[in-house]
């Protein structure tokens, strides 16, 4: 999609969103040092989409980790660059601050939803704490939210599946779930970490067609 020069139609600004900079990355560990990531750069406009290609291992999901302020901390370590959102380097960020971006300003899609998902709690749950916590509504109100999430990311009788735990959810049920997570605080940027790995071909298709929808709906 081709940059605005305004803001659109969902009031989101145009232009960069995120900026990686030359970001280097290593695994310290008993056996010596790996470096994981070195020299990563790219960025991100509004409205676009970008597909970051590498064979297993090569480091796709220690950078988006890295962006999202998740990496594991020993082993891994960031020894160089910048990771910029709206111009701020987030690497710099105190814990307060990434935590405000994470959800609101960038949120991610994990390769293994059933891992992602807390099977204590039902999938209605997890993503009404989401607007309870972070938007203060109310049970009734968040619950509400919740499942016009489901229904957005096209779960069968979504109102009825609130109620269901992550394992009464098929693999592509609960990859559904996830993006209807991801997407519930409305942010600017998405980043799917090959959300479709653990799912057959034909699934597989109807979660990227619902990505590119939601995409092109959301302005993101």
């Amino acid at each position: 999609m081709s940059e605005q020069s305004a803001a659109g139609a969902s009031g989101r600004p145009a232009g960069r969103l995120l900026e990686v900079d030359d970001l280097r990355v290593e695994f310290r560990t008993r056996d010596g040092v790996a470096k994981v990531i070195n020299g990563v750069t790219y960025h991100v406009d509004a409205g676009e989409t970008l597909a970051v290609l590498g064979e297993s291992g090569s480091g796709k999901s220690v950078t988006a980790q890295t962006i999202m302020g998740i990496l594991d901390t020993p082993p891994g370590f960031v020894t160089g660059g910048q990771a910029r959102f709206h111009g701020k380097d987030m690497l710099k960020m105190s814990f307060e601050e990434r935590r405000r971006i994470r959800g609101e300003g960038i949120a991610m899609i994990f390769q293994d939803a059933l891992s992602a998902l807390n099977p204590v709690f039902t999938v209605g749950f997890q993503i009404a704490e989401q607007f309870r916590v972070r938007r203060g509504m109310s049970r009734s109100d968040a619950k509400k939210r919740a499942i016009e999430m489901l229904d957005q990311v096209k779960i069968p009788n979504a109102k009825g599946r609130f109620s269901n735990y992550p394992h009464q959810f098929s693999g592509g049920m609960r990859q559904r779930a996830m993006i209807a997570m991801s997407l519930a605080l409305d942010p600017e940027v998405l980043i799917a970490d090959e959300p479709t790995t653990a799912l057959d071909v034909t699934v597989q298709a109807q979660i990227m067609d619902l990505l590119a929808e939601l995409q092109r709906e959301r302005q993101m």
